[in-house]
């Protein structure tokens, strides 16, 4: 920033004692490719915004409202990194807005598609004035642009929309499913978390609890009754801990219900399962059917 000020000085002087306009506009372009140098690799769109794009895929860009799952990391001009989303393990995910100054990250993000990843320079002190809404560190110098480094993984659409989206899926799902209650006679309410226990068997044995291992044998299958999974004589009973948080609610909770040697069927709603993402042979929005047996129960020490 002193650079740029010592130029000013020099630039007004010359203007003031010269009046030399040609030789000014020259003066002027020296200014620019000096000031310039420090960013080579990067190219500058009209609003300002210094960008190098690494990997471009060529697919669509978000649109104002879209979600966009990133990963995003952004240092000092002294390469001391503020914020790396890489080191937290996880991606963010973020609403793409319209921009709040010239030159901003909003503009960064608008130029990336699926895949793409870019690097960009952003003004400190607009990006914590009017992004951060907090006073500029001390250790980021007046003046100094801050280099990001973002990939774009996935657009996703407006929460709006998905939210919408969802309660179509969940209200046609919902019809699937007492359909099925209703041609298999299984006339049965949900619980209020929504998950559907129907007992076959209630068993003589002990009901678990919180901390118990219990195992169990049970067949998987969709609401047509094509089964996706199964226990088998080969590699025996599942085993977990009841409360250990390594199956779906769902599960804890049918389980937490039945006695041992007890038999019952899970009917589970994506919602309450693997949703909207699904899981290996599971698609998107849908409902699975569990046929469990509660073999044993085993306390824990």
């Amino acid at each position: 920033m002193a650079v740029l000020l010592n130029y000013k000085y020099k630039i007004e002087h010359f203007m003031k004692s010269q009046h030399n306009i040609k030789s000014f506009l020259i003066l002027g372009a020296s200014i620019i490719f000096l000031v310039s140098c420090h960013r080579d690799g990067f190219l500058i769109t009209k609003s300002g915004l210094h960008y190098n794009i690494i990997e471009s895929f060529g697919k669509k860009k978000p649109q104002t409202g879209d979600r966009m799952e990133i990963h995003i990391s952004y240092k000092t001009s002294r390469d001391s990194v503020l914020f790396d989303s890489g080191k937290m393990g996880n991606s963010l995910t973020i609403e793409l807005q319209n921009p709040i100054f010239k030159g901003g990250l909003e503009e960064a993000f608008a130029m990336l598609g699926e895949g793409d990843s870019a690097s960009f320079l952003i003004c400190a002190d607009s990006l914590y004035e009017k992004v951060f809404h907090t006073p500029r560190p001390s250790y980021i110098h007046k003046g100094e642009d801050l280099w990001f480094d973002v990939r774009l993984i996935k657009i996703k659409p407006p929460l709006k929309q998905a939210y919408l989206q969802q309660q179509r899926n969940a209200s046609t799902e919902d019809l699937d499913i007492l359909k099925y209650l209703a041609e298999n006679n299984l006339m049965v309410n949900p619980r209020p978390s929504g998950f559907i226990y129907i007992s076959f068997l209630d068993g003589k044995g002990k009901r678990p609890v919180k901390g118990n291992e219990v195992e169990v044998k049970y067949t998987a299958s969709f609401l047509s009754g094509e089964m996706f999974d199964a226990t088998d004589n080969k590699t025996g009973p599942l085993k977990f801990v009841l409360g250990d948080d390594k199956m779906i609610d769902a599960w804890e909770e049918g389980v937490s219900l039945m006695r041992e040697g007890g038999k019952a069927r899970f009917v589970i709603p994506s919602r309450l399962a693997y949703g909207e993402q699904g899981f290996g042979p599971i698609k998107p929005n849908t409902t699975i059917i569990y046929n469990v047996i509660l073999e044993k129960i085993n306390d824990v020490q």
